[in-house]
Formats: structure tokens, C-alpha cells, sequence
């Protein structure tokens, strides 16, 4: 059964071209949880059984995104403190987007699927279990940070128009979506966070494992893989389709994340207990929107190894990513 997405809560709370990584884990949280603190304890357990971080904490001294998925720098309406939360507000909501999109394409694969052979054989790598096999490990570091944090995070329900355009997409586009989320995680780990130490480090292994599970082998050819040898065999009269909805799916996630944008502001004046001027919140708001849309979005459509496998769908297919581009920056 897919789990319950979290909702909007109350203001506060008193307590390159082929992928061949390897690596599998979830998350598990410890027994105990302290309320109203500023640490929380909790594990991560891979698959081969061993344990990271037993008795550690989240430590919210710290920033847990790097500057380069925040985009907190040139907001100059916030000061060090309100920049700080900003950026743990952002890494719960970051987990968060990622858990909608992930299990909506997921579902939308499996009732494709169940509804047309076709389909079903389009949509093999994303029919396979360890495709988008993340639930636990989202699930085990929001009830962590909600446990600790001030206030509960002000989180995106799961966006009815986007379940309508992926049950109204065709199947192949399922597939270079799934791609773009599969080489977003691998960027966002490899090129902003592994190796930086000033980050928090028990998030640092949530964004660790996630992207092993994407991009690493699991349980035989990694699904990424498996995706861009599928987009290879695709039927040249299926293309042009795939590459209208791709673009019409990354609209539609691109109003999910103003959404969770201007969420994420509220959380923060919840937090900080006082309300931002209309002038600073909509500065804001405005920033975290663009970070948003560049960390989900713009990095996937120029990633090299994205761009590569679209070119084994025709000509026109760079050509249209360009388009995309284009089109978000006017919207």
C-alpha cells in the first residue's frame, strides 16, 4: 500500500551515459524520540545489515543543502539564523518533493500498465521494485526532522493536476522523466554534496543512499540503465508524443514546486515567530522558487548524460529540451 503523503500541518509543535553505482539501503528510526530538542537520534541501515550513525543526532546548528540546491546566498532579507532555518526548512521539503514525484510516477507506470500490454512492456524498468525504493528512508528522516524542528513543516499534498498529466501522458514519457528524476539525485549527490563537511552529516547519508538506490545496481542492470537502453528501442512514430508530454509533465512540476516555495516560507515565519514584510517574503519566495526550479528541473533537462539519451530518440530531441528551457525562464 503507497504511503500517505504529509499535508499542511499546524503552525507549531510543542515536542554520464551508463550508471553502474552499487549500494541499497533504507532507513530506520530509533526507538526514542525527544520533543522540543534540538537533536534527533536515528539510524540508517543498509542491506548488507550494518548500521550508520546509531545514537546520532540531526544537528541543527548546521546546514543540511549545500548553497548550490538552497540558493539561499543572495537573499539579503533574511539574516544568519532565519538563513540557517530556510535551509532546513528547504532539505525536509526537498525529500518531500522528490517522495510526490517519485511515487506518482510510479503509480501512474503501474495503471498504465495494468491497462495495456504496450504499455507494460514500455514500462518494464519502472514495474521493477527497487525503481523508485525509497519510502522508508524519506519516511524515517521527516519523522525525525518533525520531531526536532520548532515547527512542522508545511508540506505539498500530492497534487491532483500532477496524477492527472501522468495518467494522461503517454508511456514513453513516464520513462524520460523517471530518467531526468534518476540523474537528478545522481547530480545533486556527486557535483553538490559528497564531500562537503559543513553539512549535516546524517542527511548527507539520507542523500547518499537515495542515490545509490536510483543510480546504483540493485538487483541486477540498474533501472537508469534500464531506462535509457528502453528510450533506445523506442518506436520512432511514439517519439514526438513522449516529447510533448515530457514538456507538459515539467509545467505541471514546475507549479508543484511554486506551491511548495512559498510552503516553505510560511514554515519559516512559523518558525521564527514573526511574519516577514509582504516585500521580503515575496523576495524570498521568489528565491526559493528559482532554486527549486533549477535544483528539480533545469539540472536534468542540461544534464550531459540526460541530453546524450535523448538524442537516441531523434534529432528533434535536443532541440525540444532547449525549448523547455526556454519556456520555464518566461513563465
Amino acid at each position: 500500500m503507497p504511503r500517505r503523503l504529509a499535508t499542511t500541518r499546524p503552525e507549531s509543535r510543542t515536542k554520464g551515459r551508463q550508471l553502474d553505482l552499487g549500494g541499497q539501503g533504507r532507513i530506520a528510526p530509533s526507538s526514542s524520540v525527544a520533543s522540543a530538542c534540538l537533536t534527533q537520534p536515528w539510524t540508517v541501515t543498509c542491506s548488507n545489515g550494518c548500521v550508520h550513525g546509531a545514537g546520532s543526532a540531526l544537528d541543527f546548528s548546521r546546514s543540511f543543502l549545500p548553497e548550490a540546491l538552497a540558493g539561499l546566498s543572495t537573499v539579503r532579507a533574511l539574516d544568519e539564523d532565519d538563513r540557517r532555518r530556510m535551509n532546513q526548512i528547504r532539505a525536509a521539503s526537498y525529500l518531500h518533493v522528490f517522495d510526490v514525484l517519485e511515487t506518482a510516477i510510479g503509480e501512474a507506470a503501474r495503471a498504465h500498465a495494468s491497462r495495456d500490454v504496450d504499455a507494460r512492456d514500455t514500462l518494464v524498468p519502472l514495474l521493477r521494485l527497487d525503481s523508485f525504493d525509497h519510502n522508508e528512508l524519506f519516511r524515517g528522516f521527516e519523522r525525525a526532522f518533525e520531531e526536532s524542528f520548532p515547527v512542522a513543516p508545511r508540506l505539498v499534498p500530492r497534487p491532483r493536476d500532477l496524477d492527472e498529466i501522468f495518467t494522461d501522458a503517454v508511456p514513453l514519457s513516464l520513462l524520460v522523466v523517471a530518467l531526468h528524476l534518476k540523474l537528478v539525485t545522481q547530480q545533486h549527490y556527486l557535483a553538490c554534496v559528497r564531500g562537503d563537511e559543513s553539512l549535516e552529516p546524517s542527511f548527507v547519508r539520507v542523500l547518499k543512499e537515495h542515490w545509490t538506490v536510483e543510480c546504483g545496481r540493485t538487483r541486477g542492470e540498474s533501472s537508469a540503465l534500464a531506462i535509457q537502453h528502453a528510450l533506445g528501442a523506442a518506436l520512432p512514430g511514439r517519439v514526438p508524443a513522449a516529447l510533448r508530454d515530457y514538456r507538459r509533465i515539467v509545467f505541471t512540476i514546475d507549479d508543484v514546486l511554486r506551491r511548495q516555495a512559498s510552503l516553505d516560507v510560511e514554515t519559516l515565519e512559523a518558525a521564527r515567530e514573526g511574519a516577514l514584510s509582504s516585500a521580503d517574503r515575496d523576495a524570498v519566495v521568489e528565491a526559493q522558487f528559482s532554486a527549486f526550479r533549477k535544483t528539480f528541473l533545469t539540472f536534468g533537462i542540461v544534464n550531459a548524460a540526460f541530453v546524450y539519451a535523448m538524442r537516441s530518440l531523434g534529432p528533434s530531441a535536443p532541440a525540444t529540451l532547449a525549448g523547455v528551457v526556454s519556456a520555464l525562464s518566461s513563465r
